[in-house]
């Protein structure tokens, strides 16, 4: 077994280093948190905004409320729903 030796102010150095690295990454959980977007799959937003699927789709094309697709399936922002629910 090999023992390696650190003098204390380069641990102290490597010490800090560590401290900034960590609130650099809380940092970016931080910024990546606020800019996630929440879906819902399109028959609960039907449901939550009372609507036909007829009337989504018009909504899409008329840019009142966007699909998203994943993997073939719709999804629409929790915050876009919200938005319409207020109007």
């Amino acid at each position: 077994m090999q023992v390696v030796q650190i003098k204390d102010i380069e641990f102290e150095d490597l010490l800090n280093g560590v401290y900034k690295l960590e609130k650099k990454i809380n940092e970016l959980n931080s910024k990546l948190s606020a800019n996630k977007i929440e879906l819902v799959p399109m028959n609960k937003a039907l449901e939550v905004l009372g609507i036909s699927r007829k009337t989504a789709d018009n909504w899409h094309k008329q840019g009142i409320l966007n699909k998203k697709y994943i993997g073939g399936k719709v999804y629409y922002s929790i915050k876009e729903i919200e938005k319409r629910m207020e109007d």
